[in-house]
């Protein structure tokens, strides 16, 4: 082969790398990065990756029968081998304890299946999906006074607890902390009641009713009193 044929293949070659690269994402381009959040009620879920953070709200079209699903991207584009790791933004305290910055009155992670890690350019598109639920704490406190027997609790029609006296008896009976073993969902209503009060006693509820917030409710106190012989 002569030189100049030799030349000509070269370039020829050098070509078809290229159109390779470009079909496969290489080359010049560059890639932005986004995805979607499903579930976001409350704003603003801030997402980082890169040096660059993304703060997303919730659905305008959100309402109180359905949470709709919201888009973002982040403001610059990455380029073809960039490596990126999108996380819900994290906070640094003074004494180097790390706080995950969730949105309030809910909980968000990475949705199942999506990659919120990998090499720009290894897909076509890249899409970090997030879900979000409302944060559900535990309700409940202590039973005063139970000597004998068991109290069972309601909160709505489907969580019971059944509190049975402690042994050995003691005088006076020794306070019982309970929990009720169905979360309650910020935002709901919850109202505890005795549904069974144990053989003997007769057991009143303090701190009954309430709307949940973010914390678990730990002061519904139940107070029981041995009925007169």
């Amino acid at each position: 082969m002569n030189l100049k044929n030799t030349v000509l293949a070269r370039a020829g070659l050098a070509l078809v790398m290229a159109a390779a690269l470009a079909s496969c994402g290489g080359g010049g381009s560059k890639y932005t990065i986004g995805g979607v959040v499903y579930g976001l009620q409350y704003g603003p879920l801030v997402l980082t990756t890169n040096g660059m953070e993304a703060s997303v709200q919730p659905n305008p079209a959100n309402t109180a029968a359905e949470v709709k699903e919201v888009t973002y991207a982040f403001p610059e584009k990455l380029e073809y081998g960039d490596v990126y790791d999108v996380i819900i933004k994290q906070v640094t305290d003074a004494s180097g304890n790390v706080t995950i910055q969730q949105p309030p009155h809910q909980i968000c992670g990475p949705a199942s299946n999506s990659r919120t890690s990998d090499t720009a350019g290894r897909l076509s598109v890249i899409s970090a999906d997030f879900v979000c639920q409302l944060v559900a704490p535990t309700i409940g406190g202590k039973v005063k006074g139970l000597g004998a027997g068991t109290l069972v609790l309601n909160n709505g029609s489907d969580s019971l607890v059944s509190i049975p006296a402690p042994t050995p008896a003691a005088t006076p009976p020794a306070d019982i902390a309970y929990v009720f073993p169905v979360a309650v969902t910020y935002g709901k209503t919850y109202g505890v009641t005795v549904q069974t009060n144990p053989a003997g006693y007769t057991c009143t509820v303090a701190n009954a009713t309430g709307t949940m917030r973010d914390d678990p409710v730990s002061n519904i106190d139940v107070t029981c009193v041995a009925n007169p012989t």
